[in-house]
């Protein structure tokens, strides 16, 4: 140990302690590092140096040099210290009054404006989220819960970040000696303790020295009806406040606004085109012959669709203000259903005899109720007296 090591920091005791706390530490420390007990390579370097830190301790004369040395050199630093705050404190006072000086030619009003402005807290910045919703929800409005993570004060250590111990603990780095190997017989300085050896405090475990911690929140949203991909929910004071500059958690400045940005998820029966609902709806071609009745979706539930039975009726229906809702100056959009004919992919002998029945009670007035069959069977025909001649 060189005289400038400080052997309260060696032995894990205070300026303060009583000679016999000095002693039971040494003891503890002098068992813990010989090299007869402790296999590490750096075990008889920290027991030469918890020997001669007591040893320091059993001399006054030299426990009194090494005091006075180091009173010196604290009030050397000291000096330094404030020779250097007041260098800062001329450079800080020479900045505001040319700051003074630049208020003044460019008017009170506007200075006591900036003065007002700092006074103020500070605020927080807005933050965007996206809410994906199903076109029901965005039509016709919904509750919705948004998850939400905050920055919130680490109460382990009360936001700065740093623990302190009431008795020194030895340095995880180094295991208590100090330094730590480098290879090839040579050592250095533990950075985490600075070559002591122990600490009085270390970086809170909770909170990984940030001083905050990441707080999830629940936040529910009334969604109005009529919402489109794209648009913006915003909820005022909602998003977390700014981070306090001296360590985590918040400070008291108004949190900012938080917005919603609306996205629509792939519907399995809609598209949406601007404001029209479009559905394909599958339906029998012997519906679409007999005509009828049908129910078909719609954003509300279903409604029904009213099928003519001419066979020539159109396979794309539009139904007025039945597709997306209005909104300000836009009025509903209309659902159009567009009809897929569906054949059937196999018949029955039951069903084939019905068929001949129906073609037979067709062909008794086949010009008006199929032209073209008319036609095509009298071609027929011609080409059959051609052949006989």
């Amino acid at each position: 140990m060189t005289i400038c090591e400080d052997p309260f920091a060696i032995l894990g005791v205070s300026p303060e302690a009583s000679p016999a706390d000095v002693k039971r530490a040494y003891r503890r420390l002098a068992m813990h590092w010989h090299p007869d007990r402790n296999t590490a390579a750096l075990a008889e370097a920290q027991f030469k140096r918890v020997n001669a830190a007591y040893e320091l301790f059993l001399d006054p004369q030299r426990l009194a040099e090494w005091r006075q040395a180091q009173a010196a050199s604290e009030a050397s630093e000291a000096s330094e210290a404030s020779e250097r705050r007041q260098r800062e404190s001329k450079a800080s006072a020479s900045k505001a009054r040319a700051s003074k000086g630049e208020g003044s030619r460019s008017g009170a009003g506007k200075v006591a404006g900036k003065e007002s402005a700092q006074s103020e807290p500070s605020a927080g910045e807005d933050l965007t989220q996206a809410l994906t919703l199903t076109l029901e929800e965005a039509a016709l409005g919904c509750r919705k819960t948004i998850a939400l993570v905050q920055g919130v004060g680490c109460a382990s250590c009360r936001s700065s970040g740093r623990v302190q111990y009431r008795n020194s603990v030895p340095c995880k780095q180094c295991s208590g000696c100090g330094r730590l190997s480098q290879g090839g017989g040579e050592t250095s300085v533990c950075a985490g303790c600075g070559g002591r050896g122990f600490l009085r405090e270390t970086a809170c475990p909770d909170c990984s020295g940030s001083g905050w911690l990441q707080q999830a929140r629940t936040l529910s949203v009334t969604v109005p009806a009529g919402l489109l991909a794209g648009e913006r929910l915003r909820l005022a004071g909602q998003a977390p406040l700014p981070a306090a500059s001296g360590g985590g958690g918040s400070d008291a400045g108004q949190a900012g606004d938080l917005y919603l940005e609306i996205k629509l998820a792939a519907h399995p029966l809609f598209v949406l085109h601007g404001r029209d609902v479009h559905c394909q709806v599958p339906v029998s071609a012997y519906r679409l012959l007999c005509g009828g009745r049908i129910e078909v979706p719609s954003l509300g539930g279903t409604t029904t669709l009213k099928l003519s039975p001419d066979p020539q009726q159109p396979l794309e229906y539009r139904l007025p203000g039945q597709g997306w809702p209005a909104k300000g100056r836009h009025k509903a959009g209309d659902l159009l259903l567009q009809l897929q004919r569906i054949q059937p992919q196999s018949v029955s002998a039951p069903d084939v005899e019905l068929l001949e029945r129906l073609e037979q009670r067709l062909a008794g007035d086949l010009a008006r109720r199929a032209p073209e069959l008319a036609v095509w069977e009298a071609a027929m025909r011609a080409r059959r007296k051609l052949a006989g001649a």
